[in-house]
């Protein structure tokens, strides 16, 4: 090589050493300077740990407690009070700090639109997602995502979230390709040794197929449990409906060898006091048990049923179940009054024939992190919808509305998570304080408010009893109304 040549490449070799450099000063500048604005938005509220970053369009968390830090930091941010900015408008500031083109940021656009037209009935106005938290919507991505550790989630819809391995994305554009309508055997099948995905729910905590990382030594929440070569995965759990209580499901049963799905032949003995019993036989090209379903005959009362299994292949014994497993399911029952005034849900109140308050609550039990424990938490809001000058329904704003979510009464019991609902919840209650939140200027006012930690003695988490909430509405020119809603958990 020539001298000059030599020389030439030498400062080519140093310039791309200059710009990677720059690039990792301008990539730590950022990091540093998103952390500093979320330190300093107009909220007035700091941020106690690092920000998340930004990973193929949604945001990304080292773990589950840097996003629980995250969420609570958004849940203050959206409580500051202001006369000149909403909740939406915080919200919207932090994201654009952090670049994410968020669920929240497209659903109130989208409905805002719509509500500048107005509808014909006050009945047609729907919510602005099937989300009511406003908090996880700042969080997830316009495709419902977050990536938390190694994972990232996926909200389906209100029956399923699901966490794919963040180094498979092949798998999540398969969950993609299903669409907002999957069955749970479509998504189960997707990853049949339950390695890669796991399926969760947000409204029932013990309904988790999860993959092996989420496995413990007690086979918690329907992980598989590996048993010689065998892993049966599958999960019971109550199904409490008004209409009839002491409802169970037994639900995704899969068993696999060796990370290879099998055939197999299921006893499920309910384990009742009547010898009850079913068994099934799955096909070829079958490896998903069906939903199956039992009532059992009393609640407020814990019952131990069985499955066993058995592989139809050469590695199988005849004579002998593969896998026998016990599980745990505690049988509630419900004193109160299943309608949805008393079950939380939407409801509305007619005010005059110009004018309905609409309120909702939920209460989410939701589990859908590889890492961790649960997490429960309860969202409300209220909105005020009236006719407006044109003779159109929508969503009023202005400053002469106030309006109110009060949570007027409310109890927790304690306990811990990884343990049955019959032994460690419901015995110990916690006493919550009365808190209105009440807000002017603003066409919706929402409470986000998360169950655990209200002890002081234990490091424990904390499951719901109930809670009335009272939605309020009031104007100066006269508008006023209210009504209360109630919604149970632990019986």
């Amino acid at each position: 090589m020539k001298p000059i040549f030599k020389k030439q490449y030498m400062m080519i070799l140093c310039s791309l050493f200059f710009l990677w450099s720059c690039e990792d000063e301008l990539q730590q500048n950022k990091k540093t300077d998103n952390e500093l604005l979320l330190k300093n938005t107009s909220s007035k509220v700091s941020l106690p740990c690092s920000s998340p970053s930004i990973y193929n369009g949604m945001l990304e968390f080292n773990d589950e407690k840097q996003f629980n830090c995250y969420y609570d930091y958004l849940v203050d941010v959206a409580a500051t009070p202001s006369e000149d900015m909403s909740e939406n408008d915080f919200l919207l500031e932090v994201e654009q700090v952090l670049g994410l083109n968020s669920l929240r940021a497209d659903a109130f656009t989208k409905f805002e639109q719509k509500n500048a037209i107005g509808w014909s009935s006050y009945k047609e106005i729907p919510e602005e997602h099937w989300i009511t938290s406003n908090i996880l919507r700042s969080i997830l991505n316009v495709n419902r995502e977050v990536k938390v550790g190694n994972y990232v989630l996926r909200y389906i819809n209100p029956e399923f979230i699901v966490s794919v391995k963040a180094d498979h994305p092949e798998v999540l554009k398969k969950v993609e390709a299903l669409g907002d309508n999957p069955s749970l055997e479509q998504l189960l099948e997707l990853d049949l040794a339950r390695e890669i995905i796991s399926v969760s729910s947000a409204k029932n905590v013990q309904r988790e197929f999860g993959t092996v990382d989420f496995a413990d030594a007690k086979g918690i929440r329907g992980t598989p449990i590996p048993i010689q070569i065998f892993r049966l995965s599958g999960t019971v759990y109550e199904n409490f409906t008004c209409g009839s209580p002491g409802k169970v499901r037994f639900e995704g049963f899969t068993l696999s060898r060796l990370s290879v799905p099998q055939q197999a032949r299921y006893r499920i003995e309910f384990n009742d006091g009547t010898n009850a019993a079913e068994e099934f036989m799955l096909f070829p090209n079958q490896y998903i048990l069906p939903v199956i379903e039992h009532v059992y005959p009393a609640t407020n009362t814990t019952y131990h049923p069985t499955v066993k299994v058995k592989s139809i292949s050469p590695y199988s014994n005849a004579s002998a179940w593969n896998v026998v497993q016990t599980y745990n399911v505690y049988v509630r029952a419900m004193d109160q009054s299943c309608s949805m005034a008393t079950k939380g849900g939407l409801q509305d109140m007619i005010i005059n024939q110009s004018n309905v308050l609409r309120g909702k609550i939920d209460y989410y039990n939701w589990h859908p992190f590889p890492i961790g424990g649960n997490r429960s938490s309860l969202a409300g809001w209220t909105e005020l919808h009236h006719i407006d000058g044109n003779g159109n329904w929508n969503r009023r704003k202005d400053k002469s509305t106030t309006l109110c979510v009060k949570f007027v009464e409310g109890t927790l019991y304690q306990g811990q998570f990884n343990s049955s609902f019959s032994s460690s919840f419901c015995l110990d209650p916690i006493y919550l304080p009365n808190e209105y939140e009440c807000r002017s200027n603003t066409n919706q006012k929402r409470v986000e408010r998360h169950m655990g930690m209200y002890n002081t003695n234990t490091y424990a988490t904390a499951a719901l009893s109930s809670f009335t909430v009272q939605h309020e509405v009031g104007t100066s020119d006269g508008v006023n109304g209210s009504f209360k809603q109630t919604i149970y958990g632990c019986p």
